[in-house]
């Protein structure tokens, strides 16, 4: 009977496939410990704005990241809203808060800690040093965060602030 051993000889291509792993996990460490982005855009050299986009009537981009308006509850646009009242109620809200971030030069963002259901900071935000959360409540487009929801869909209560206001923008399109 006749044993042979076969002696096995790593690839060679193995202390390059290993150099390969470590590169490349070291850079997924150093980009995962990276700075982020500063929440604060501010004007650009030339005079121009700050780079504001709004999703809906309480989520703005600034600067290219999402922030949730901490000071206000606006209502729920379509496919989430309940009602069509509240989904009209979201785009007037929505709207409103495009003009407040027209022509914005300095937006000022100072994140709460806390996170919504879509993993976006709650900040308090300024404008120019004005607050949109204020001015949409004010309008009647969004309400001041509550231990209750506000509830779009039932019936406006006269004795909610600005229940005129907000019933004559469902019938004005505006």
């Amino acid at each position: 009977m006749t044993i042979s051993h076969s002696l096995v000889l790593p690839n060679p291509r193995f202390p390059a496939l290993l150099s390969t792993l470590v590169l490349i996990s070291a850079l997924v460490l150093v980009s995962a410990c990276a700075r982020r982005a500063s929440l604060f855009a501010e004007a650009t050299p030339d005079g121009g704005s700050a780079n504001i986009a709004v999703l809906q009537g309480d989520v703005l981009v600034i600067n290219g990241q999402a922030v949730h308006l901490a000071d206000a509850v606006a209502p729920q646009p379509s496919p989430d809203a309940r009602c069509a009242a509240e989904a009209l109620a979201a785009r007037q809200a929505a709207l409103r808060l495009k003009a407040l971030a027209i022509g914005v030069k300095i937006a000022s963002v100072t994140p709460t800690g806390l996170h919504d259901d879509s993993n976006r900071p709650y900040a308090h935000v300024l404008l120019d040093g004005e607050g949109p959360a204020h001015d949409l409540i004010i309008d009647g487009l969004a309400v001041a965060p509550g231990d209750k929801p506000f509830d779009w869909c039932g019936p406006i209560s006269a004795n909610f602030p600005r229940a005129a206001h907000i019933a004559d923008l469902s019938f004005s399109g505006t």
